[in-house]
């Protein structure tokens, strides 16, 4: 499977391929959010070029005819945004100040969740493993960059009677509004300021992780991040969340 290259442009995709996410509770160790992505994305790298040129005035002849160029001023340089790791994810009306854990896909393709649970939010770094299916670009870089973090995480030490002893960091994001800020420091310290422009609720058994990863409706040249977490009620069995809400931000600074 071919995946962008390292800290390029976002790239452009075939119609994405629906996955399913999963998130299971009990009173052992685990994690609540698994997001199961299909192998077999396609995508295809997108290339860019721009050229221009200096038009030449002619100047009427003298006894040594001579002539004039008009060049084109110098252009500014667009600097490249910054292509490490991201550090911090802020969300100031939940009082979020979480670090950054860095993930990628499981052996079957499972996207991983934060191993820090009750602390850390998870960002899925493409590169990580190259040959996985593409999980969205770097804060920064033109396209949708994807975090996720558990609501609540049962642990049998800290609260094995009482899971909501246990917060997550994204245990509030379902209460979104848009125009929320979200800032996202990366490792170099380089800030990237987001407001918040929607929210939706989709059912575990039919969200289309495709879409959720590499939105159809983002505009081009737009740079979105998108939250995933669990969402709604329990299911019949008691220990699985029936949604997954997912919280879109555009960058703004």
């Amino acid at each position: 499977m071919a995946v962008p290259p390292r800290d390029a442009p976002e790239p452009h995709f075939e119609p994405p391929v629906p996955a399913r996410i999963e998130e299971t509770h009990s009173l052992k160790p685990l994690r609540t959010l698994s997001l199961t992505l299909v192998a077999g994305i396609a995508i295809a790298l997108l290339g860019a070029a721009c050229g221009g040129g200096a038009k030449a005035t002619a100047v009427p002849p003298t006894e040594t005819p001579t002539a004039t160029a008009t060049l084109p001023p110098t252009p500014t340089a667009t600097p490249t945004p910054f292509s490490g790791k991201v550090a911090r994810f802020k969300y100031p009306r939940f009082g979020i100040d979480a670090p950054v854990e860095a993930l990628s896909v499981l052996p079957d393709n499972e996207m991983d969740t934060p191993h820090n649970t009750n602390t850390d939010v998870g960002w899925y770094d493409s590169t990580i493993k190259p040959s996985a299916p593409f999980l969205g670009t770097r804060p920064g870089w033109e396209g949708n960059a994807v975090f996720s973090a558990h609501i609540y995480y049962i642990n049998s030490a800290a609260c094995p009677n009482n899971p909501m002893a246990c917060p997550g960091p994204f245990q509030k994001v379902a209460q979104a509004n848009n125009g929320d800020e979200v800032i996202v420091t990366m490792a170099d310290g380089t800030e990237y300021h987001y407001k918040v422009i929607s929210k939706a609720r989709y059912p575990d058994t039919t969200i289309d992780m495709g879409k959720v990863i590499n939105p159809p409706d983002r505009p081009a040249g737009k740079q979105w991040i998108t939250m995933i977490t669990c969402g709604g009620d329990f299911d019949s069995s008691g220990v699985d969340y029936q949604d997954r809400d997912v919280i879109v931000a555009e960058r703004v600074s």
